[in-house]
């Protein structure tokens, strides 16, 4: 399905006289307008002003490679289709920057090339058949030079020779060397028509690989590096990739406008594990984003065997489970309430309440630091600091209480609160608002099923929800479909990065 947004940025691309053409691999241009591939336009340098300011309007947002190299002349732009949610790609260029896949390593002189030999593919201008063929036989050879590119083509032939022969129905082979004259007289005829021949054959990969040398020799006029410049361009490359295998980002691409922590908050069976995982995946897929589980953090080295312990506690001691206290406590029945009063007002709880936040505050730091490094991370079940809410402080003092425990008891719940109190707030809240009926259905359909009076507390404890100094504030009706409910989810977060 063609992007609604793809197209509008053509439309007025287009009503502006614009010289731009998306300027290859137009046999998957289709894919390219549904966000499938990225859009990879030239632009004209003087209209190049003009062009970042259309797609501002349009709501696109500029992003860099972080860590990595950011080249100039080439810019990520990337917008949301308002009507399928999908993320569209604008991989602008203002001169024609190629070469090698992981490194841009030729700046080739087609600019003008291709922005005075243009035809159309449906409203998008791109270049001529004859002057893509050039370019993409060129680009071809350059990889094929690449040991790193090597790898990646050598089983593909076919994709290439595919590719060839789309260009090859209505291009003009006198054409293209005529072109190849005037813009690169450094490639003779006969060695651009071996190259020709080389691809379109069933030549070896040996074969190819020599033309590619012979290629590469011919364009070390148009080279950015030397041949050592070129090695070590590749280390910063590399280095990023290992990086993103480390910390489990798929992506190493960061908005200018910079990281966030996207807080998705909401009741049991309002649909919050399944829009934190939608959502993680569709950052991820094109940004440095993460997801992290607040509700559930993993011990620290410090809580790690006071956690131990208290498990061993809860086991023989299930009346103290956390879960079961906590509605307890928030129960309407005075004897009920007194009951659970009692309990938590016990050491073991206390101290599996401090540990907890504790937890929670260690792993908020980490998730304010990537975001800091301009990260996304996406949480589910963020606290607040207001006391009996969900995940949010449990201990109150009693300062009319004497005595050793006493003391300890109001020791911890300050501490509590302290720690609660430092987390750091996200910068967009999401908040999941369902039908208590709807959540009922949703809870008994699916394995592990709450009581109804545990969900009848949580549903109460999420309209408390409130942490000081969050920038944006959203609540999302999740009775919706999925898809709708993640398109607004989408839009939401989108409005605000």
């Amino acid at each position: 399905m063609i992007s609604s947004l793809a197209l509008q940025l053509i439309d007025v691309l287009n009503r502006n006289d614009i010289e731009y053409c998306h300027w290859k691999s137009n046999l998957s241009l289709a894919d390219a307008l549904s966000g499938e591939q990225d859009l990879d336009l030239l632009a004209d340098r003087k209209a190049l002003s003009e062009v970042l300011e259309i797609l501002s309007d349009l709501g696109f947002k500029a992003a860099m490679v972080k860590p990595g190299s950011n080249v100039p002349g080439i810019f990520h732009y990337y917008g949301l289709d308002p009507e399928s949610g999908k993320t569209i790609h604008v991989h602008l260029f203002s001169s024609v920057l190629t070469g090698e896949s992981f490194v841009k390593s030729h700046f080739l002189p087609f600019e003008r090339m291709l922005l005075e030999n243009r035809s159309r593919i449906g409203e998008v201008s791109v270049p001529s058949r004859s002057a893509e063929l050039l370019l993409f036989v060129l680009r071809a050879f350059i990889k094929y030079g690449s040991l790193l590119d090597l790898i990646r083509i050598a089983g593909k032939p076919e994709e290439l020779r595919m590719e060839l022969h789309w260009l090859q129905e209505r291009s003009d082979i006198a054409e293209a060397v005529r072109l190849l004259k005037k813009y690169c007289p450094v490639i003779d005829e006969p060695l651009f028509v071996k190259c020709i021949r080389a691809l379109d054959g069933e030549s070896s990969l040996a074969k190819r690989v020599m033309l590619a040398l012979v290629i590469r020799r011919r364009l070390r006029v148009y080279a950015k590096y030397t041949s050592l410049r070129r090695v070590l361009a590749y280390v910063p490359v590399l280095w990023a990739r290992a990086r993103r295998r480390f910390t489990s980002n798929r992506k190493n691409k960061t908005l200018y406008s910079g990281g966030a922590i996207i807080a998705i908050v909401g009741a049991d069976a309002t649909g919050k594990s399944t829009l934190v995982s939608e959502t993680s995946r569709w950052l991820g897929s094109f940004l440095a984003a993460r997801s992290a589980h607040v509700g559930k953090p993993s011990s620290s080295w410090l809580t790690w065997p006071i956690n131990k312990a208290l498990s061993l506690v809860r086991r023989i001691m299930p009346q103290l489970r956390y879960s079961r206290l906590e509605v307890q406590s928030r129960s309407t029945d005075p004897g009920t309430y007194e009951k659970a009063n009692d309990k938590t007002s016990s050491l073991p709880y206390a101290i599996r309440a401090v540990t907890l936040a504790w937890d929670r505050y260690q792993l908020l730091i980490k998730v304010r630091r990537a975001a800091a490094n301009c990260e996304i991370v996406v949480c589910d079940r963020y606290p607040t600091e207001t006391i009996g809410a969900m995940d949010s402080p449990r201990l109150e003092e009693h300062p009319d209480q004497a005595g050793i425990k006493a003391l300890f008891y109001n020791w911890l719940a300050r501490l509590e609160h302290r720690l609660y109190h430092r987390m750091p707030p996200p910068d967009v809240v999401l908040r999941l608002r369902v039908s208590l009926e709807t959540a009922k259905q949703r809870n008994h359909a699916r394995a592990g099923a709450e009581a109804n009076d545990y969900l009848e507390t949580r549903h109460r404890q999420i309209c408390e929800w409130h942490k000081q100094g969050t920038k944006y504030f959203y609540d999302i009706d999740t009775e919706r479909s999925l898809e709708e409910t993640v398109l607004s989810v989408k839009q939401a977060i989108w409005k605000s990065l």
